[in-house]
């Protein structure tokens, strides 16, 4: 049984509101360690942490004017080793474009690189360590760098040549009481090698193998030997949608503390700065309250899922539920629009037949009314020659009528007196008194003036139409006219037919159209009679569809919480708060002193009060006005930030308690507007503190005098002038 859980039954007995829960012990602790939360504090208990020796070495590919190069072997590009020529042809000034034109390919370029190969070794001491050039990018961050490499397991960001030149690493760590050896070989970063446990002095000693990499794995490694020798805990937190656990990337990065990366005041890692401030800090329960409050944050997070997911469903069943009432509207509207009335499909039947029977009798009309019209067409044609010949006839007639009887006086020719005594003559002399030719006898006993030189058949006729007088005309005319009174007759008997037949069709058609009427008001009534069965199986379906959905409520949240689980974390949690706010706060008032004297000895002696909380915010006054950690300059936050961390190691070792190892790294302190008097100060202050609380700091600055100063030979590395630090 926890003293935990005993705190969590007490506290769900005193509970109110729904009721206090029966829960014994073992119930609370078992509910606990199947959530993750561990039951006892962990006591903190630090381990140092110690760089004693580090070796790198590799080649440098210089141009044949740099200073080092001197005395070195050329080499030109082609002879370069295969994995390097990409890297020296990136950062050879060759293999930019200029303004006349692109690059020039590999094979048309000239130039060569000087093979300098290098070899650094340095032993750093306990306390302060100093790493010193007199100008920038003299190779001090690339020392630091090799160094966390080692310990962290992650490549750092070198420059791009410095990574290709290093070629082999090995640094000696204590850990605790052991020494660990970490040695890789490295091309462009990317590291293999193995940690060994060293079991003598020296360089070259015998040790056991316990841990290799090889590439990506490199981290994983350090972090699975460093985590268990440090006694550092996994830290979990709640992210934005899932559980997050934090271990030696997070640990490692708050041991360098660098110009360029000063929030948050703890750490490198803004998500869990509170958490990592109460890891350092080294209250027991700390390690507890981070699971518990994961583990709670976890059941908020489904049982906010779980409301969300069931608005959604209300939502939808709302949103199905108005398209159903819209739907079941809509098709009342259409039925509604729908004409009334029943077809007879009997009735419909037979006016179809009468309908096809009418247009078939109207078909055979019209072939006859065509064949009608034609016979009167011809009737009438008949009939205009027949009036044409008569009056033809009947022109001749009265023109030979005319003739014969006229009595010249003239020649119509030659315009010669006719005398009276030629016509005399006539009977007589038998001859024409006009043209003087031999008449015809016979006819002329008719009273028929013709010459005997005329054919026979002729003179008959004109005898025949001359021998009847003014009184047979009428008789003779009798025989054309019955002629055109039957050609008369005809046409207007086929006029008639004509006739007959138009108005027949004209009837048979209207009532032909009448019954197709009806045939078609019956079809549309059929085609509604359709429709409307379709459209009110349509609102069947709506209708029961709106029944179910009006019957059924919205969706009720299942809770995906165990209550009890529930109150059982919630009751650890506050329980929790307690214990470790009882044990953070009066360390928290030492160490914002301790913060304020160390800030104030680097040189920002207008900051004071200050007050660090527990949830790792800082509170102090600048020039007696308020103000936060966030507020300040970022020179001012250097100093705070390394105030901090330094403050934090020391009580942790002072006092026999927390979890940071006592190692520190400070990246360039000096850039942030620090001038040499204040860096002094700070170097003298780091070294009496670290003489205090055993650790090992290091301190990488261009600002090499008062490293020289105040540190011994074998606690620095420092190139002045225009020199290289290796």
């Amino acid at each position: 049984m926890s003293a935990l859980g005993r705190e969590v039954v007490d506290a769900l007995a005193r509970r109110r509101g729904d009721g206090p829960l029966s829960l014994t012990v073992d119930e609370v602790d078992k509910i606990l360690s199947g959530l993750g939360v561990p039951l006892r504090g962990a006591k903190a208990v630090p381990v140092p942490l110690r760089a004693t020796r580090m070796r790198f070495s590799g080649t440098k590919w210089l141009k044949p004017d740099h200073p080092d190069a001197q005395g070195h072997p050329l080499v030109d590009a082609a002879d370069l080793p295969e994995w390097i020529r990409p890297v020296v042809d990136e950062l050879s000034p060759m293999a930019a474009s200029d303004e006349d034109g692109p690059a020039p390919d590999v094979e048309e370029r000239v130039w060569s690189k000087a093979r300098v190969p290098f070899h650094f070794e340095w032993s750093p001491q306990p306390g302060v360590n100093g790493i010193g050039s007199g100008r920038n990018l003299r190779g001090k961050s690339t020392l630091l760098n090799v160094l966390m490499w080692s310990l962290t397991g992650r490549c750092p960001q070198f420059q791009n040549d410095v990574r290709s030149w290093i070629e082999h690493v090995e640094v000696d760590w204590t850990v605790g009481p052991e020494r660990l050896r970490v040695a890789f070989d490295a091309r462009d970063g990317v590291a293999t090698g193995r940690v060994t446990k060293v079991m003598g002095v020296g360089g070259d000693v015998n040790g056991t193998v316990i841990g290799q990499f090889d590439g990506t794995d490199f981290e994983g490694v350090m972090g699975s030997l460093m985590m268990t020798r440090l006694r550092l805990e996994n830290i979990p937190v709640w992210t934005d949608t899932a559980a997050r656990v934090h271990a030696w990337p997070a640990y490692s990065s708050s041991f360098v503390v660098r110009a360029n990366q000063l929030d948050p005041i703890v750490g490198n890692e803004q998500t869990i700065g509170v958490r990592m401030m109460q890891m350092f800090i080294g209250t027991d329960w700390a390690p507890v309250q981070a699971a518990t409050t994961t583990a709670r944050r976890g059941m908020d997070k489904a049982r906010s899922a779980a409301n969300d997911k069931a608005q959604a469903a209300g939502e939808a069943v709302e949103a199905s539920r108005s398209a159903a009432e819209k739907q079941v509207e809509d098709l009342r509207t259409k039925i509604g629009k729908l004409p009334a009335g029943t077809p007879d499909v009997q009735v419909i039947l037979n006016a179809a037949a009468h309908a096809s029977d009418l247009a078939r009798e109207v078909h055979g009309l019209e072939a006859k009314l065509i064949a009608q019209a034609a016979l009167a067409g011809t009737a009438r044609q008949q009939l205009k020659v027949t009036k044409a010949r008569v009056h033809t006839s009947y022109e001749d007639a009265l023109a030979t009528r005319f003739f014969h009887h006229m009595r010249p006086s003239v020649c119509p020719r030659c315009a010669a007196q006719v005398t009276p005594e030629r016509r005399a003559a006539e009977p007589d002399k038998h001859e024409c008194s006009v043209c003087t030719s031999e008449l015809n006898l016979d006819a002329l006993q008719a009273d028929v003036i013709v010459a005997a030189s005329v054919p026979d058949e002729l003179v008959a006729g004109l005898v025949a139409e001359t021998s009847g007088g003014d009184g047979a005309d009428g008789d003779a005319e009798d025989e054309p006219l019955d002629e055109v009174e039957a050609a008369q007759t005809a046409v207007t008997s086929a006029e008639a037919a004509v006739a007959e037949l138009t108005a027949e069709i004209a009837a048979l058609t209207k009532e032909r159209d009448s019954a197709a009427a009806r045939v078609d008001v019956g079809s549309e009534l059929l085609s509604t009679a359709s429709e409307r069965r379709t459209l009110e199986l349509d609102l069947a379906r709506a209708e029961g569809a709106l029944g179910a959905l009006t019957r059924s409520s919205n969706p009720a949240t299942v809770d995906p919480v165990d209550p009890v689980q529930l109150a059982v974390v919630d009751a650890a949690e506050q329980i929790l708060k307690k214990w470790v706010k009882s044990d953070q706060d009066p360390m928290l008032a030492r160490i914002s002193a301790d913060i304020e004297r160390l800030t104030q000895s680097f040189g920002a002696d207008n900051l004071s009060d200050f007050a660090l909380s527990g949830n790792a915010n800082m509170a102090l006054h600048e020039n007696g006005v308020k103000q936060r950690y966030s507020g300040l300059t970022a020179g001012e936050k250097l100093r705070v930030k390394i105030a901090t961390a330094i403050a934090l190691i020391r009580h942790g070792y002072v006092e026999g308690i927390g979890r940071h190892p006592g190692f520190l790294v400070l990246d360039s302190p000096s850039a942030e507007e620090m001038p040499e008097e204040d860096l002094a100060t700070m170097v003298k202050a780091l070294r009496d503190v670290a003489g205090d609380a055993e650790m090992q700091i290091f301190v990488a600055t261009r600002n090499a005098a008062p490293l020289v100063d105040l540190l011994p030979e074998s606690n620095r590395v420092v190139a002045e002038g225009n020199a290289y630090v290796w």
